[in-house]
């Protein structure tokens, strides 16, 4: 379940997350953290990681 989970999360990242253009533009405009708040709470892939992340613990 864990290997399978984590399995998701990185698919999730690699195919949405890696060169996403909001992500890049909330960190020229903010800070890292701006932009990692703005993904875990705003962005509908973002929810999701976290989502499955919450299934790990």
């Amino acid at each position: 379940m864990k290997q399978e989970t984590l399995y998701k999360i990185n698919q999730l990242e690699e195919k949405y997350c890696h060169g996403c253009l909001l992500k890049k533009l909330n960190r020229d405009r903010g800070s890292h953290t701006s932009a990692h708040k703005f993904c875990i709470s705003q962005c509908s892939v973002g929810l999701k990681i976290r989502s499955h992340g919450n299934q790990l613990q």
